[in-house]
């Protein structure tokens, strides 16, 4: 990386980790975050962890063109459910419901990598999830890729429920799921994540991040994207997210400031 591009680099996550601690929103021209390289954006989350919190986590995805993208999820935004959480943590107020993995040791891989024996003997459990969405970007989620990438995929938080140590007994490709708002059904589904092959897309994300020298440690939570697309709840609403198989999961969105700390995975 060029002296030039590491500068822009380092001023654009002093920005992010400014909009983490408050309620401040990211300016930036759509033509200089559309030359954001993948490096730039890695370094950037790099930076965001090193200044916010410990990693507790990751969320991936793997788009249609191929491209697998990942960010660390910080383990001050992990909170067990039933979670009350504040405005500076859900912000724009974004909900997807998701299955996320514990692992309990650290993936050992094989000669080739990983593959899929090696990911599932380090899970013991799996569980429904509500994940956060909250873009720091002042133009919120209408931003190029590597922009994503570098604001940690627009994580604002993950809410867990109890884990599910018989997860593998289940059909995560074809999961009854309900969102549900203040009672009301949002959204209602048999299957719906785009990938379905959950464990896979664990797979490419350890052997991902093997080649940047990075590895799945015990007590670190992966999800993977959402079963009933991006909605939005508002303050005061209460979110359940239900998977046949698992416990459900809820948070309500405090109209106050305060923090649902206690409920942090910690």
């Amino acid at each position: 990386m060029s002296d030039i591009a590491s500068e822009f680099s380092k001023g654009v996550s002093q920005k992010l980790v400014a909009a983490h601690r408050s309620d401040y929103r990211v300016p930036a021209d759509i033509s200089d975050l559309a030359a954001l390289t993948r490096p730039q954006a890695l370094s950037i989350q790099h930076d965001i962890v090193t200044a916010l919190s410990p990693t507790g986590g990751w969320k991936v995805a793997a788009l249609p063109d191929g491209d697998l993208i990942s960010a660390p999820l910080l383990k001050s935004r992990l909170f067990r459910s039933p979670a009350s959480i504040s405005p500076a943590v859900y912000g724009l107020g974004g909900v997807e419901c998701e299955i996320a993995f514990h692992f309990a040791r650290q993936p050992v891989p094989g000669r080739d990598g990983f593959a899929s024996q090696h990911i599932i003997e380090a899970i013991d459990g799996a569980c429904a999830a509500v994940e956060i969405a909250d873009s720091r970007w002042a133009s919120k989620f209408s931003i190029p890729r590597n922009a994503m990438v570098a604001d940690l995929l627009a994580n604002g938080a993950l809410i867990c429920g109890p884990l599910n140590k018989n997860w593998r007994e289940k059909p995560l490709d074809s999961l009854q799921v309900r969102l549900g708002i203040n009672g009301e059904t949002i959204c209602q589904t048999t299957g719906g994540h785009p990938r379905g092959d959950l464990v896979g897309l664990l797979v490419l994300l350890a052997n991902d991040l093997r080649t940047r020298g990075i590895a799945l440690r015990p007590g670190e939570i992966v999800t993977t994207g959402s079963y009933t697309g991006f909605h939005t709840a508002n303050p005061g609403d209460q979110i359940v997210a239900e998977f046949d198989g698992f416990a459900p999961v809820s948070v309500t969105f405090d109209k106050s400031g305060n923090s649902g700390d206690i409920y942090a995975l910690r």
